[in-house]
């Protein structure tokens, strides 16, 4: 049974995993002020399981999959290998174990399907105002789920059903949404629709047997 309503996301950075990602990004924000960096010369969007975790803390990740977008660095100044030698560690709260967070070098959002909208329905980190040099935007849950459709690993396959089953996605729109980006999509067409089939049937069997 589908939701009436979408229940707004909100970003929860308090979480050890939480803190340990934005203490990455300020450590490039320091560096780009040092630099002269002008407000907003670089955006990140951070996709995967850390965007998931900022929004449901169903799991932890120790990988940043993120996609830069430069606007004016200074010469010489490589933002993705500096991101890569200031690894963040942070202790889990759950299992108490001590991990490491890293920015994924190897990640790219061509990896899946992804939605030509998706930078207008991002959420701003606010511990990086409009006057930093760098502003980080985390994917909206919608989105997250659609490039997820790509790989659709078992750990993909949950991170979008514990998405849709806090509220945060409509089954409807992430259909209509995920059909369109794949239909653009360079890769095979048929996994990732086949993937979406089968994840919106089995949520909404899930929904259908928690109404009884």
């Amino acid at each position: 049974m589908e939701m009436p309503e979408m229940i707004t996301p909100r970003l929860n950075t308090r979480t050890a995993l939480g803190q340990a990602l934005v203490s990455m990004f300020k450590s490039v924000e320091a560096e780009l002020t040092s630099e002269s960096a002008k407000p907003g010369a670089v955006k990140v969007m951070v996709f995967g399981g850390c965007a998931v975790h900022l929004y449901t803390n169903h799991r932890v990740s120790t990988d940043v999959d993120a996609e830069i977008y430069e606007a004016s660095l200074p010469d010489g100044f490589d933002l993705r290998m500096l991101l890569a030698q200031v690894p963040e560690q942070f202790r889990d709260e759950k299992s108490g174990r001590l991990m490491e967070l890293n920015y994924d070098l190897q990640y790219n959002t061509s990896f899946g399907p992804i939605h030509e909208d998706y930078w207008v329905r991002s959420l701003t980190l606010e511990e990086f105002p409009v006057e930093s040099p760098l502003h980080v935007h985390i994917a909206a849950p919608i989105d997250i789920a659609i490039s997820k459709l790509g790989r659709a690993t078992d750990q993909d396959i949950g991170d979008i059903m514990a998405l849709l089953r806090a509220g945060f996605i409509l089954s409807s729109e992430l259909r209509r949404l995920a059909l369109q980006a794949i239909d653009v999509y360079v890769g095979n067409k048929e996994p990732p629709t086949s993937v979406l089939n089968h994840i919106l049937q089995n949520y909404l069997e899930d929904t259908d047997d928690e109404a009884f």
